[in-house]
């Protein structure tokens, strides 16, 4: 089960590639992404870096959690960020609900699976003091 470390880095890469290689392609496949206006190809480019930023923090923090707790801390903090507007903007409208549900794979699990990398550094950290 070592493997299922990499899942989140893997998934952050993979769509931040997407993002920056084919934009037009990956735009209306996201659900809920269209309804947030109009494509702007080099915004989802932007994001997608901030992707694939995530991605290398937090495999830096897989492989050498002592060291690599920094970087996680500031990929938790984009991706937590991320889930924050995700977790507003719903209830700005008459059916929150299944948008949350609609996030909760794709952008609410990775913030939360961030935030319990950072706490595993931490952790790390108390042991090798």
């Amino acid at each position: 089960m070592r493997w299922a470390k990499w899942i989140l880095p893997a998934l952050l890469a993979l769509n931040g590639v997407v993002m920056m290689l084919a934009p037009t392609w990956w735009y209306p496949r996201v659900p809920g992404v269209i309804e947030t206006g109009a494509l702007n190809t080099h915004f989802v480019r932007d994001i997608g870096a901030a992707f694939i930023a995530c991605a290398l923090a937090m495999g830096w923090a897989v492989r050498d959690p002592v060291r690599g707790l920094g970087a996680a801390v500031a990929a938790a903090a984009f991706l937590t960020l991320h889930a924050t507007i995700h977790l507003i903007t719903p209830f700005c409208g008459p059916k929150p609900w299944p948008l949350l549900a609609r996030d909760f794979p794709a952008v609410f699990l990775p913030a939360i699976i961030s935030l319990l990398v950072v706490w595993s550094c931490v952790r790390r950290q108390k042991v090798k003091a």
